[in-house]
């Protein structure tokens, strides 16, 4: 498992500051930048959707606890705390501090972030495609062409996002099934169109109620789907439907994946241990950072589980999402969200992971290698995006 490692550097922190940036009508991306007192910066993602506020005040509230201090003091702020009252924005905060402390440690030691550990390496690792956000026409041709742009550009994987409108408390009524028909056909359009090699992946965002994922499943069984992701909303009382969900889509020929929303060990620890996935899904933006994303796929390799990263921000998360992966020698494919912005590119500067023949290379400058353009952000403020309190992936409590 990886440990936070001494920097033997007497710098002190000296502020923490959130940057907030617009990317489309319905993303933003946060950044934070943590700064020392010799003036150098590492750099973590904490995106949130909608929470953009809230993560500032949270920084507020954590600053002054940590000015003035060493990284080798700050260790305690540097994983996941499940019982925080602050909840996955508390976590998100704690999260990025980790992925900037790894950052600094990096540089301050003249290595790459995956290189602080015995088992890191610089081999290439294998990418996917996630296409939802640049779908403009969100008819099965519509999808089927911006997946097959994703597919052009050298992806081996691709993964979409099928349903809109439905909900789990409208999944059983007549829209829902007219939905669930819609996703069906998205699907089977994605995959006339990107041929039978291509590896498909559906993620459902929590939109439907068992018996309705059910049905899903038994109606993809002919398209050849690699995983079916976040069918039913996450909870303790949906254990064994989960369970049972994963045993009808891998009879149907299909894992099942999910858990991207899990902080610590403790919160993946039920995902993992009673079997509801094939496919465990830690988020390094809410995990609790470096540590806490090993400790889970620690756990996770001693069940079985396969880890695949949940990364469809913005590049500063993405570049955190290779070194970890880099760091654990993981096997499974790193995702990307596809066409979503210019400005994953252009509001970085520094050594990104490249994309080439559908592999992500893993820089090897010291530390994470990359850094925000404030220029550039800077032209491209945040906008306020409405919070829905109907968005399922906030369902997790509520009656099937």
């Amino acid at each position: 498992m990886i440990k936070p490692i001494s920097t033997c550097n007497d710098a002190l922190v000296s502020s923490l500051r959130l940057c907030a940036i617009g990317v489309g009508k319905r993303s933003n991306w946060s950044f934070l930048k943590l700064e020392m007192s010799d003036g150098s910066v590492g750099w973590g993602e904490l995106t949130l959707r909608s929470h953009e506020a809230v993560l500032s005040a949270l920084l507020d509230t954590l600053e002054p606890a940590l000015r003035g201090k060493p990284l080798d003091q700050l260790h305690p702020y540097r994983h996941a705390y499940p019982g925080l009252p602050s909840g996955r924005a508390g976590n998100a905060v704690l999260s990025a501090f980790d992925q900037c402390c790894c950052d600094l440690t990096g540089q301050y030691l003249n290595r790459p972030i995956h290189h602080l550990w015995g088992n890191g390496s610089s081999r290439r690792l294998k990418a996917y495609a996630t296409v939802n956000r640049s779908v403009l026409q969100r008819t099965p041709k519509g999808f089927a062409e911006s997946c097959s742009a994703a597919v052009r550009a050298g992806f081996g994987g691709i993964k979409i996002m099928p349903f809109d409108a439905v909900t789990p408390q409208s999944a059983s009524t007549a829209e829902g099934a007219a939905e669930l028909k819609e996703a069906v056909r998205r699907l089977q359009a994605v995959r006339d169109a990107i041929g039978p090699e291509v590896s498909l992946m559906a993620d459902c965002h929590w939109r439907l109620d068992v018996p309705r994922a059910m049905d899903l499943i038994d109606a993809l069984a002919d398209i050849n789907l690699h995983w079916l992701e976040c069918p039913v909303p996450e909870s303790n009382e949906r254990c064994r439907s989960v369970k049972d969900l994963r045993r009808h889509a891998n009879r149907r020929g299909m894992l099942l994946a999910g858990g991207e929303n899990v902080f610590s060990r403790d919160g993946a620890w039920p995902y993992i241990t009673q079997g509801l996935y094939d496919v465990i899904m830690p988020d390094i933006k809410y995990c609790g950072g470096y540590s806490e994303f090993s400790a889970i796929a620690e756990l996770a390799s001693r069940h079985a589980v396969r880890v695949s990263p949940h990364n469809p921000s913005g590049p500063i998360a993405h570049a955190h999402t290779v070194q970890i992966c880099a760091a654990l020698g993981l096997e499974e494919a790193v995702e990307q969200q596809f066409a979503e912005s210019h400005l994953f590119g252009t509001a970085v500067t520094g050594t990104a992971p490249r994309f080439i023949d559908g592999h992500f290379t893993v820089p090897t400058e010291p530390g994470l290698g990359l850094a925000l353009d404030e220029t550039v952000s800077s032209k491209h403020p945040y906008s306020h995006i409405p919070l829905s309190i109907n968005d399922p992936s906030f369902a997790g409590s509520t009656g099937e």
